[in-house]
């Protein structure tokens, strides 16, 4: 029997991956909020500073958690931004791409919390 995860998560990839695992789920969302986030929000303060060398390799080591977590939408997302930095793309081009990211990201952290905590407990 496969878990029931939000469907606001990727619930196709994460039964694919995951199936019915629920520990595992749990951990990589909870790795998610406890390490990806707060990168994420420090690939922020590197675009604030123009620092591209950091910002590149932020956004990179990123991208599999997205996946990972179930945020597959903005993976591709997140994909893009990264090929921008590379292409060094106009700094408020970067700026805004990364502010539409988190726009989309924010309402899901509460799910990802509420649903790393319920998975713990089964």
């Amino acid at each position: 029997m496969l878990l029931q995860i939000n469907p606001l998560l990727d619930v196709k990839y994460l039964n694919q991956v995951y199936g019915d695992d629920a520990t595992i789920i749990h951990l990589i969302f909870d790795a998610f909020i406890s390490d990806s986030l707060p990168r994420w929000n420090n690939l922020e303060i590197a675009l604030k500073e123009n620092n591209m060398v950091e910002a590149a390799s932020i956004v990179h080591g990123l991208k599999p958690s997205f996946t990972m977590a179930g945020l597959t939408n903005l993976r591709t997302k997140v994909d893009a931004l990264e090929l921008a930095i590379k292409e060094n793309t106009d700094i408020e081009i970067l700026r805004s791409s990364y502010q539409k990211i988190s726009d989309e990201l924010r309402p899901l952290i509460p799910v990802l919390e509420s649903e790393s905590k319920r998975l713990a407990h089964l």
